[in-house]
């Protein structure tokens, strides 16, 4: 899940990127003179941004591809436990009777 949210977020921050430098192609002259007075200041806040979308994109995997995942873990252990399955003699076999 991480994962998949390192790279959602990349994605928007780069797109977010792009546009704002299509929106300040008028600074493109005074470039070397704010990056020269303004670098730490445009790498902590870009750190932060990332950091905001990043967890923003875990919330929301969290939020709508995680939803049943208890009512299913719930549902799959009383399958295993009744011993109705096959998935439940394979467990049954492999780590025995607990």
């Amino acid at each position: 899940m991480l994962a998949n949210a390192v790279f959602v977020a990349t994605l928007i921050f780069l797109a977010l990127g792009f546009w704002l430098m299509q929106e300040l192609h008028f600074l493109a002259p005074w470039r070397s003179l704010i990056v020269h007075n303004y670098l730490g200041n445009i790498a902590v806040y870009c750190a932060l941004l990332f950091s905001n979308i990043l967890g923003l994109t875990i919330w929301v995997e969290r939020k709508f591809f995680l939803r049943d995942t208890g009512r299913k873990l719930r549902h799959l252990d009383q399958e295993i436990h009744s011993g109705h399955s096959e998935l439940s003699e394979e467990i049954t076999a492999h780590y025995g009777e607990e």
